[in-house]
């Protein structure tokens, strides 16, 4: 089965160009849709989803990180960022990107990405396929199904320290706070920025160990030190780092079973 890709850069002779690559040595990558404009392209990929997106960062009106936010739950499975400035990498990372390239794209180097995202499709249809399963499926089909949900889980995030990228391992990670469009991480004493949102975010950590418990914070739970009972029916979290977070109405819920299993 084709690998249905989308190529959306609002300079119409960059898209042009990754076009032609792909459809003279990838044959098993179609081309579906070629978008100068972000929003017209939202529109098309919500409408029908393709496997794979080739992204550009910088565009006027909305960048390809906003692009990605508007999509919501209708992102591709693989998307790879297309820029001209490298000091988009740790970004893209963050935002789950398959790979990304930099302009002028080169050839061996756009095959590579190709393949990366054709194993990311690979993935994903393999799971479609397995969630349509479940019900049928015996002990041991149900076991492999929930292991390979948990794979999908993110393991580390990328963060630019001075000049270099440090990968933070997501279980040394205490708590994420939202601030505007970017997601503070808190590790120990140390505070890193990355640009993403609570909740695409939530999406990505394993929910046995991390656990929201407002609209812009999500803890780990294994970094708790201890629950306080505060006014109004909610809770204190003390972590570990000494900060402390706070619930609200919507998600006592979840801090209760948090306790009553505990």
């Amino acid at each position: 089965m084709p690998v249905r890709t989308v190529i959306v850069d609002d300079e119409p002779a960059v898209g042009e160009f990754l076009e032609q690559l792909l459809v003279e040595q990838h044959p098993e990558v179609a081309v579906v849709g070629v978008y100068a404009d972000p929003a017209e392209a939202v529109e098309a990929i919500t409408a029908e989803p393709p496997d794979l997106l080739f992204l550009d960062v910088r565009m006027p009106r909305l960048s390809g990180f906003d692009l990605l936010d508007a999509l919501g739950d209708r992102v591709p499975p693989a998307v790879v960022f297309v820029t001209a400035f490298d000091q988009h990498a740790v970004a893209a990372f963050d935002a789950s990107a398959t790979d990304y390239l930099l302009k002028p794209v080169d050839e061996e180097r756009l095959a590579r990405a190709v393949a990366r995202a054709r194993t990311r499709v690979a993935q994903a249809r393999s799971a479609a396929e397995g969630a349509e399963a479940t019900s049928v499926a015996g002990p041991a089909d149900a076991l492999r199904q929930v292991l390979s949900q948990l794979d999908r889980y993110t393991r580390h995030f990328a963060v630019r320290v001075g000049h270099r990228i440090a990968l933070l391992r997501v279980e040394d990670i205490s708590w994420f706070g939202a601030d505007g469009k970017y997601v503070r991480l808190y590790v120990d004493n140390v505070v890193h920025v990355v640009r993403h949102t609570t909740h695409g975010l939530e999406a990505r950590l394993d929910p046995r160990r991390f656990l929201r418990v407002n609209r812009s914070s999500i803890v780990n739970v294994d970094h708790v030190k201890h629950i306080e009972r505060w006014s109004h029916g909610d809770y204190v979290l003390v972590m570990r780092t000494g900060h402390q977070v706070v619930t609200t109405r919507g998600y006592r819920a979840a801090v209760q079973r948090l306790l009553d299993g505990a």
